[in-house]
């Protein structure tokens, strides 16, 4: 199975390439008219990327609300659950450590009650935070990951990786995690944007 995996697009919509399985770790939205872009350019980005399927879950700059009452669109959005595609697991939790007052957002001690909810044979999890220690130092060189989430990750006996983003400067691979920000730390979307993952 060929998956592309992305996160924190920030409102850009760069061309996929083609792929069983597109996987985006949140922050997909734009800062302003959130309902706007996603009834208009989302719609029509995700109806023309040549993937057999989406998995989408929110990030901390997605607010739901902005939202509510549109139809759904051409993906499986995955907040604190499951699907199973061509008999892969995907989980997916939106969730990020305190940071402002953004959306999406909970203290360890929530999370760890969110990620006990992630089922044993997911195959492959998607997160917005990382695991602490794992893709995820920022720019001041402090781990930003969620410990809840590396002794989640660490229990499940079938995973075979874990997509996040949320910190863009850690983004790369450590182990069967990948950090897939789409977006430098200033905000600049990347020349090659996408990591391709075969599972």
């Amino acid at each position: 199975m060929r998956l592309v995996l992305g996160s924190d697009l920030h409102g850009y919509l760069p061309e996929v390439p083609p792929c069983d399985v597109l996987v985006l770790a949140g922050d997909i939205m734009p800062a302003n008219h959130q309902r706007r872009f996603y009834s208009g350019s989302l719609k029509r980005w995700l109806d023309n990327i040549p993937a057999h399927h989406i998995v989408a879950i929110w990030g901390n700059h997605d607010w739901p609300y902005n939202i509510q009452g549109l139809p759904n669109l051409r993906w499986h959005m995955l907040v604190d659950k499951a699907t199973i595609l061509d008999g892969v697991t995907f989980y997916g939790s939106p969730w990020s450590l305190p940071f402002y007052e953004w959306a999406w957002q909970a203290p360890e001690e929530t999370l760890i009650k969110l990620y006990s909810f992630i089922p044993d044979n997911t195959d492959v999890l998607i997160s917005h935070t990382p695991p602490l220690a794992m893709c995820d130092k920022n720019n001041e060189g402090f781990h930003s990951g969620s410990k809840s989430l590396y002794d989640r990750m660490a229990k499940l006996p079938q995973l075979k990786l874990l997509v996040c983003g949320h910190i863009h400067e850690a983004h790369g691979q450590s182990d069967l995690v990948v950090n897939a920000s789409c977006m430098t730390r200033n905000m600049q979307l990347r020349t090659d944007p996408w990591i391709t993952w075969e599972l």
